[in-house]
C-alpha cells in the first residue's frame, strides 16, 4: 500500500481552486467588458435617437427630414438614405426626400414590407450597384398600424449597416412617420380652411352685389380662380323660351365659341357643352344649379391640360353652384321687387356672416399658430390633438356655412304665409341635420309684413341652430298659433339644457340668444327663454298681429 502524505491533497486542490478563481476572475471581466461595451452602444444609439428626435422638430417638414437624415448618415457611416412617402392621393410609395450620394440611383419603388430588409448583395438592384453600393438596409414607416413609408439606406463598405439595431431602426422610421403624417394632416387642415374661407369670401361678395351682371360675372370669375381652371362659364335656362342663355364667361377668351349665345336644350336633358371650345375641354367639369329642386342654370370649368378633379374641388364648385342659385334669385328678387326689407336683412346677413363665421377663422388661424409651436418644441403627441380639434373646429364651420346657405334657401315668399315657410325650412332642416322637427300648425289666419315675416323666419333658423350645435336634443318642436290679439310662436326641444342666467360663453347658445332677442324687439315682439339642465329649452315669442309694420 503507498502512503500519501497528509499535506498533498490540500495543496492539489488549493492549485484547482486557484485556477478555477482566475478562469471565473477572467470570464467576469470579459462579460464586464462585453456590458460596458453594449451599454456604450446602447447609449451612442439614444443619443444618435435624440439628435434625429431634435431635427425633427422643425415646422418646415423637408428642412427636418433632411437634416434628421444628414444626422443617419453622420453615425452610420453610410453613403445615402431615400425616403419613400405614400400621400392619401398615391396608390405608391413616391421620393419624398434623398440625402447623400447619386439620387438618381435610387429608382426602385421599395415594397411595403412591415419588416426591416437587408440586402448584403444588390443583384436585384442594378442602378444602386453601378454606383458602388454594396449594402443596403429598407425599414418601414409605421403610423398608426399602418406602413406609410420606407427608408433606404445604402453603404458602399461592408459591415457599415450591421451596427444599426434593428430596434433602433424601427425608432427612426416610427420618428419620421409620425412627421410626415403629422406634416401631411395639418396641410389638409390648411387646405381645407383655405376652400372654405375663399367660398365664404365668395359668398359675401356675392351677398353684397346688387347689380344683376355684376353677381353672374363674379360667380363665374370666382368659379375659375377657386378651381384653378383657365375657363368658366355660366348659362341659365330660359323657361319660357325653353333655350340656354349664356350669362357669364371668365377666362382667356379664345376658350370660348363667341357666337354661342344661346342653345336650345333638345331632349330635355343634359348637352354638350358648346360655349367652351373642344380644346379646352380636356379637363372639363360642370355642375346643375338648382333653385327649388328645379335645374335652372349650369356651372362649368374648364382646362386645355388633361387632369381629374378631386373630391374637394368638386365639393368646392358645387359650394359655388348653390351660391350662384342663391344669388341669382336674390339678384333677380332685388330687380323686380325693390323690397327694401329684404336689401336691410341682406345687409345684416353679410355683417353677420362677418361676425360669426370670420371669428372663427381666426381663432383657427391662431390654433393652426399653436399647432406649429407644439410642432417646432418637438411635441408630437400635443401637436396631434391639436390638429384633431383644428379638423373638428374645420368640419363645425363648414357645417355652419352648409346650414347658412340652408337657411338663405328659405327667404320669404309672397306667395306663401309664414307658416308655409316655416313648413318648407323645417322639412330641410330634419333632412339635412338628422334631426326630427315637427311643426304644430295652429289656426292663425293673418298675413304679416315681409320685414315681419323675415324676422320671425330667422328666429325659427337660429333656435334650430343652436338645437343642433348645443342641445343634443332628439327631437325638436315648432307651433306657431294665435293667443288672443298675439301670434305665439315656440321652438322648443328635448335636449340638455342650460341655466338661462349662465349660458354658454363663446360661440354658443349666448350669442344666439342675444341674436334673437334683438330680432324680435326689432319688431315691438316679446322673446322669452324657459330652460334648466337636463330638462330641454323653450323658446317664446309674442307678435302683436296689429302691427305697424311701416315703423321698422
Amino acid at each position: 500500500m503507498f502512503n500519501v502524505e497528509p499535506n498533498v491533497v490540500p495543496f492539489g486542490f488549493g492549485i484547482i481552486l486557484c485556477a478555477g478563481l482566475v478562469a471565473l476572475a477572467l470570464w467576469l471581466g470579459r462579460a464586464l467588458q462585453q456590458a460596458r461595451a453594449r451599454t456604450t452602444a446602447q447609449a451612442r444609439d439614444m443619443e444618435a435617437l435624440t439628435h434625429i428626435q431634435e431635427r425633427l422638430t422643425n415646422a418646415d417638414c423637408s428642412q427636418a427630414v433632411a437634416d434628421a437624415l444628414d444626422t443617419l448618415l453622420g453615425y452610420s457611416h453610410a453613403a445615402a438614405a431615400q425616403v419613400w412617402f405614400k400621400s392619401d392621393s398615391a396608390a405608391s410609395f413616391t421620393p419624398y426626400l434623398h440625402r447623400g450620394l447619386f439620387p438618381e440611383s435610387f429608382t426602385q419603388i421599395p415594397a411595403a414590407s412591415e419588416k426591416i430588409s437587408h440586402f448584403s448583395a444588390l443583384d436585384g438592384f442594378p442602378n444602386l450597384s453601378a454606383k458602388g453600393f454594396v449594402e443596403l438596409a429598407q425599414i418601414p414607416l409605421w403610423w398608426q398600424r399602418q406602413v406609410v413609408g420606407m427608408l433606404e439606406i445604402a453603404a458602399r463598405h461592408r459591415g457599415e449597416l450591421r451596427t444599426l439595431a434593428d430596434e433602433w431602426c424601427y425608432a427612426v422610421g416610427r420618428a419620421l412617420a409620425a412627421k410626415l403624417e403629422t406634416a401631411q394632416e395639418l396641410e389638409h387642415v390648411r387646405a381645407q380652411l383655405a376652400d372654405e374661407k375663399r367660398l365664404w369670401e365668395a359668398g359675401l361678395e356675392v351677398t353684397a352685389t346688387e347689380d344683376y351682371d355684376q353677381v353672374l360675372r363674379t360667380i363665374v370669375e370666382r368659379a375659375r380662380e377657386l378651381i384653378h381652371a383657365e375657363a368658366s362659364a355660366l348659362c341659365l335656362w330660359n323657361q319660357e323660351k325653353e333655350i340656354w342663355v349664356v350669362q357669364g364667361t371668365s377666362g382667356t377668351p379664345e376658350a370660348f365659341a363667341v357666337e354661342t349665345l344661346q342653345f336650345e336644350r333638345g331632349d330635355g336633358g343634359r348637352v354638350e357643352c358648346p360655349v367652351v371650345r373642344f380644346k379646352f375641354r380636356q379637363a372639363h367639369l360642370d355642375l346643375p344649379v338648382r333653385r327649388n329642386g328645379h335645374i335652372v342654370g349650369c356651372l362649368c370649368v374648364a382646362s386645355q391640360t388633361p387632369r381629374e378633379y378631386s373630391a374637394e374641388e368638386r365639393a368646392l364648385l358645387m359650394g359655388i353652384a348653390s351660391q350662384a342659385a342663391l344669388a341669382v334669385e336674390r339678384a333677380r328678387a332685388l330687380q323686380t321687387m325693390g323690397s327694401r326689407a329684404a336689401t336691410a336683412e341682406r345687409e345684416r346677413l353679410a355683417r353677420e356672416i362677418h361676425d360669426t363665421l370670420a371669428q372663427i377663422l381666426g381663432f383657427v388661424h391662431i390654433k393652426t399658430g399653436v399647432v406649429q409651436e407644439w410642432l417646432t418644441q418637438g411635441n408630437l403627441a400635443q401637436a396631434q390633438t391639436e390638429l384633431e380639434q383644428l379638423s373638428r373646429l374645420s368640419q363645425e364651420l363648414y357645417q355652419d356655412t352648409r346650414e347658412l346657405v340652408l337657411g338663405l334657401h328659405g327667404e320669404t315668399d309672397p306667395t306663401h304665409d309664414l307658416a308655409d315657410m316655416i313648413q318648407t325650412y323645417l322639412e330641410r332642416f330634419s333632412q339635412f341635420c338628422n334631426l326630427p322637427t315637427t311643426f304644430e300648425r295652429g289656426d292663425l289666419d293673418v298675413t304679416f309684413p315681409p320685414a315681419v315675416e323675415v324676422q320671425l323666419l330667422r328666429v325659427v333658423q337660429e333656435a334650430l341652430s343652436n338645437v343642433r350645435k348645443h342641445a343634443r336634443a332628439k327631437h325638436a318642436w315648432v307651433s306657431l298659433r294665435r293667443a288672443q290679439d298675439q301670434a305665439l310662436l315656440e321652438i322648443r326641444d328635448d335636449g340638455q339644457g342650460f341655466d338661462p342666467a349662465h349660458p354658454t360663453r363663446g360661440f354658443g347658445p349666448r350669442f344666439g340668444l342675444q341674436s334673437m332677442r334683438e330680432r324680435v324687439e326689432s319688431i315691438h315682439g316679446v322673446f322669452t327663454v324657459h330652460s334648466a339642465p337636463g330638462q330641454g329649452t323653450r323658446i317664446q315669442v309674442t307678435v302683436p298681429i296689429i302691427y305697424r309694420g311701416q315703423d321698422v
